[in-house]
């Protein structure tokens, strides 16, 4: 009997029996309908149904949280695919436009020179050492380009092919040292021919030498090709003169000549494989 009294089972009733009592007495002073069994149940379940609220509240907030994050994880997924396809229509825009004012420019040249037979291509690679004086197109002689045909953009000249494979072809802009071609100035007629000097500030230049110390030939004048030489056609547009300055010897002048073409960012050209006089070397003395 006194192992009884002295197990934990005893000792709980114990504890059992006395909250109910402070229950009952709690119940009496409060006046309330409640049995005092029930308010002593009540008393002591008390304590567990806050914990239990809480942990519901905090359960359900989280839900409510995570819910929350998968949705906004979805709705940012979809604003990132719009945003993709935002920027692809805007580089297909882009990309359109600069084809639209490439073949409006070769709309005006074929009108003025119907002899002309074209080849479009477009640059898919650059020279590392020097990007704006040679470049690569992405038509070859499967598209009837041969080494000499002259490339433009628009009525200006760009320069000359002078690598060709089945599918693709090399440039040689108007700066590169090693192209030369017959021109005249606009205004006074003077001929002479230009030579590659380079290119800065993304723009390329080229300059005509042994200009006559009397000569007319001022800055801002249009210099064009006289078409001698069956390389290039005539009246291709080669650039403005930039300076006119005395060279070394003290006896000529040599202007310089800026491209109106930014080759920087181009990436649509024409290459003229045919046109009236192509191959046909021949002199000129006056325009």
């Amino acid at each position: 009997m006194q192992r009884f009294f002295r197990s934990r089972a005893f000792k709980a009733l114990v504890c059992v029996l006395v909250a109910l009592t402070c229950g009952a007495v709690i119940a009496a002073f409060t006046h309330n309908n409640s049995t005092p069994l029930s308010s002593a149940t009540a008393t002591i379940l008390q304590p567990a149904q806050r914990l239990s609220a809480y942990v519901s509240y905090k359960l359900s907030n989280f839900n409510d949280s995570f819910k929350s994050a998968s949705t906004l994880k979805k709705e940012n997924e979809e604003l990132r695919k719009e945003l993709d396809n935002c920027r692809q229509e805007i580089v297909g825009y882009n990309d359109a436009k600069s084809k639209l004012e490439t073949y409006e420019e070769f709309l005006g040249v074929k009108e003025d020179n119907p002899d002309f037979v074209f080849a479009n291509a477009s640059v898919i690679s650059r020279d590392s050492t020097a990007p704006l004086e040679s470049f690569t197109l992405n038509k070859g002689t499967n598209a009837g380009i041969e080494v000499n045909d002259p490339v433009i953009f628009g009525s200006n000249l760009i320069g000359v092919v002078t690598g060709v494979s089945p599918t693709s072809c090399t440039v040689s802009t108007i700066a590169d040292p090693d192209v030369c071609a017959g021109v005249y100035e606009s205004y006074t007629g003077e001929v002479g021919f230009t030579r590659g000097m380079g290119a800065a500030e993304n723009n390329i230049y080229c300059k005509i030498p042994g200009i006559k110390t009397d000569s007319e030939i001022s800055p801002n004048g249009i210099i064009c090709t006289t078409g001698s030489g069956g390389v290039f056609p005539k009246d291709l547009i080669v650039g403005t003169v930039v300076t006119i300055e005395d060279s070394k010897d003290g006896v000529s002048s040599f202007a310089t000549v800026r491209s109106a073409v930014n080759f920087d960012e181009l990436s649509e050209v024409f290459v003229i494989t045919d046109f009236e006089g192509q191959g046909v070397i021949t002199t000129t003395s006056e325009n």
